[in-house]
């Protein structure tokens, strides 16, 4: 059975895959799944293939373009991005498009050589454009958006941009749209997939959206290489959403992530919880042992402060915040307060663990860390709230 193709823009069809399965991607959990998005664009003389799948999936893109035409008929492939779940399975679709040209950004070349045994293939840059036959390719370079070889694609003629993982979210569906899914489902998903990737290269995000505005290319379509495509005003959206991420807006939130043992530095996080809610400040609160590290990554994003906690063992923190801390110094979260607290039994030494850990990333610690000995008391639990109270009132003086 052929599978579906579905029309993008004027001579551009997706021809993507749907992994409904994915639950974990680069280590943070996918619950929607995700979708590898491939398109093809077709001129009156040639046909080019923007993008591939992860290996496994090249079978459902290769049907997807049997939808529409033979697959060996296709003249070109344009490689965006090398990374694994869009370049793995090139050498097989090469497999079922013998006659066709491959091209990549100059970092791209080189890191399909490296991937892929010695490959070579053809470079492009900002300067080339090839055409199809009323339908012309143009490119634009996007290092560190968000490896060294990322690059996007533009069609003129159908004022559609090709991004690669710009604008992506991880969402399967069988629409292919934002406004079919709902905005605010793509936009939490825009912001999911921001947090959790593109946070430490916030910067140059901001940069390429300030690049790709002084093309003056003009933008009817959007489509990413993950989850649904962005066309008339849900451009707009997408792009004001990246806009106040990369300058980092926050609002007076505080985030309280936990691991406990035997449920004392939970009552230490209900009653800190308590504290910051009197003041009229919002506050999530996360087990770690319960939640997704995405989830808190997601709600950090907006937020002002992490309040982190965890009983003493072996001296040390538990091992899910000591994970959760090593996410964290990958993606290097910004201009943020922090605050540790738990409970220890005969030894302590969690907290001083996390602050370090924290401090390291560039968390600002304005207080003590909250601590109290085995079960914690009446006292303890009200000291414990007012400890929140304090957070409270410092973020909103931040």
């Amino acid at each position: 059975m052929t599978m579906r193709a579905v029309n993008v823009s004027d001579g551009i069809s997706w021809v993507g895959a749907i992994d409904w399965g994915l639950r974990d991607f680069h280590g943070y959990d996918t619950p929607r799944g995700t979708t590898y998005n491939a398109y093809l664009v077709q001129g009156a003389d040639k046909t080019a293939l923007v993008d591939t799948v992860k290996l496994p999936f090249v079978d459902e893109l290769i049907s997807r373009v049997s939808d529409i035409m033979d697959p060996a008929a296709v003249d070109l492939i344009v490689v965006n991005h090398v990374e694994p779940d869009h370049n793995g399975g090139l050498r097989k679709v090469m497999e079922a498009m013998p006659n066709a040209r491959v091209v990549a950004s100059r970092a791209g070349v080189a890191g399909v050589a490296e991937y892929h045994d010695g490959l070579e293939i053809e470079a492009v840059g900002a300067d080339d454009v090839i055409d199809l036959g009323g339908k012309t390719l143009r490119f634009l370079p996007m290092p560190m958006v968000h490896w060294p070889d990322s690059m996007f694609t533009y069609v003129a003629e159908s004022k559609t941009l090709l991004p690669n993982d710009a604008f992506g979210q991880h969402m399967a569906s069988a629409e292919r749209f934002a406004d079919e899914v709902g905005y605010h489902l793509a936009l939490t998903e825009l912001s999911i997939y921001f947090a959790n990737i593109l946070t430490p290269i916030a910067k140059q995000v901001g940069k390429a959206v300030e690049k790709l505005d002084a093309t003056g290319w003009e933008l009817d379509v959007v489509a990413p290489s993950h989850g649904v495509i962005w066309r008339g005003d849900g451009i707009g959206k997408a792009v004001d959403g990246y806009t106040r991420m990369v300058a980092g807006e926050t609002q007076d939130k505080i985030v309280v992530a936990f691991s406990t043992m035997w449920d004392s530095t939970k009552t230490l996080a209900t009653a800190i919880a308590d504290g910051i809610a009197s003041e009229g400040t919002e506050t999530v609160v996360f087990d770690l042992a319960e939640s997704s590290i995405a989830t808190v990554t997601h709600e950090l994003l907006d937020a002002r402060a992490l309040l982190l906690g965890s009983p003493t063992l072996h001296h040390g923190m538990l091992y899910r915040v000591a994970g959760y801390l090593q996410y964290l110094a990958g993606l290097k979260p910004a201009g943020k307060l922090a605050g540790t607290f738990g409970s220890y039994g005969w030894s302590s030494g969690a907290c001083k663990q996390m602050n370090g850990q924290l401090e390291s990333i560039g968390f600002e610690l304005p207080f003590e860390s909250f601590t109290q000995k085995y079960r914690p008391t009446t006292q303890d639990i009200q000291d414990a709230r007012e400890w929140g109270v304090q957070f409270a009132r410092a973020v909103k003086e931040r």
